[in-house]
């Protein structure tokens, strides 16, 4: 599971944008997530150019 952090969050579409440890930025929605919060540093998995089953890491 790649390490990102999440870069924005957009609460009125349900959808955001992790930027992984690459710098590349994956596209993710809110509904699969654990945390939406801004800066949050979290783990995933990648389906396709998607991240899901999105995990906060403390």
């Amino acid at each position: 599971m790649p390490l990102g952090t999440i870069a924005v969050y957009n609460r009125a579409d349900g959808v955001g944008v992790i930027t992984d440890e690459d710098g590349e930025r994956r596209p993710f929605s809110g509904m699969e997530t654990q945390t939406t919060c801004e800066g949050q540093r979290v783990v995933f998995d990648i389906v396709g150019h998607k991240a899901t089953n999105v995990i906060a890491v403390r």
